[in-house]
């Protein structure tokens, strides 16, 4: 009986955590002007966020990596 509902409790863990993971929206842009904190970005495609809503940033290198020995 506890085997059947730990299973049924992890299944509903891994069904919810997958869930949360698939709203994440993936949107492409490149900054167009910085002012002190503010940044305005200029997106590719349109995108679903609205103003004010909070994003994280990853920053592409401009050139390839520099190999050494």
């Amino acid at each position: 009986m506890r085997s059947k509902i730990m299973a049924t409790v992890l299944a509903f863990m891994l069904t919810l955590g997958a869930a949360s993971v698939g709203h994440a929206a993936k949107c492409k842009g490149t900054v167009a002007k910085i002012d002190g904190k503010k940044m305005e970005i200029t997106l590719k495609k349109a995108c679903k966020i609205k103003v004010g809503s909070l994003v994280t940033i990853k920053a592409k290198r401009a050139g390839g990596g520099i190999e050494g020995c």
